[in-house]
């Protein structure tokens, strides 16, 4: 049973002859009752700093998990992104090498074709240069029989001239004879321009 300092105060006794005094008896009731007052309202202070410091437990523990939540996000965050960062370095250097060896077979390729295209350019060239060499030679050769067929004799020349003048006429079959000899000679230069391509046209 709980007594509180005011059950002491209103506590009575039973009257005997050879009891205590009576004086004595409520002065001490006093004096217990006072103590058990303090003892109370001490009682009552821990309490409350006790619940103080059950509450401030109860922050800090709550702030606790909320760091602790914080630093597990935190870790979680930077976890993924150093994978993040890892795979896409990873893709980035793979797509480098890949791209690398692309731009290498591309420069092969274009090396072999500018290759072949100098090879054929060199044979256009020569075969040119032949058929050029060619031509210059057959026309040279024409150029020299033509001076051989067009040449007139200075004695046949002055023959004409002393004969009559009806008959000075014989001079322009001289010439007819050299016209009608540069047929063949025409005919000869056509077909040669047409064996080399058509390089030159008249």
């Amino acid at each position: 049973m709980e007594v509180t300092p005011l059950d002491i105060r209103k506590q009575e006794f039973k009257k005997s002859f050879s009891g205590y005094d009576k004086r004595e008896v409520e002065n001490f009731l006093e004096m217990v009752a006072m103590q058990l007052e303090g003892l109370i309202r001490e009682n009552m202070s821990y309490k409350e700093q006790l619940n103080d410091v059950e509450r401030k437990i109860d922050d800090y523990r709550r702030m606790e998990r909320t760091l602790q939540d914080t630093l597990t996000s935190a870790q979680k965050t930077t976890d993924e992104l150093r994978k993040n960062a890892e795979r896409e370095g990873s893709i980035i250097l793979k797509n480098s090498s890949l791209e690398s060896q692309n731009i290498i077979q591309q420069a092969k390729i274009e090396e072999s074709q500018l290759r072949s295209e100098i090879k054929i350019l060199i044979t256009m060239k020569n075969n040119f240069i032949a058929k050029f060499k060619g031509m210059i030679e057959a026309y040279s050769k024409l150029l020299g029989e033509e001076i051989l067929d067009h040449k007139v004799d200075v004695n046949d020349i002055n023959k004409i001239l002393k004969e009559h003048p009806e008959t000075v006429s014989n001079i322009g079959s001289l010439f007819n004879k050299d016209k009608k000899a540069e047929e063949p000679l025409k005919e000869n230069h056509d077909q040669e321009n047409q064996r080399l391509g058509g390089v030159f046209k008249e």
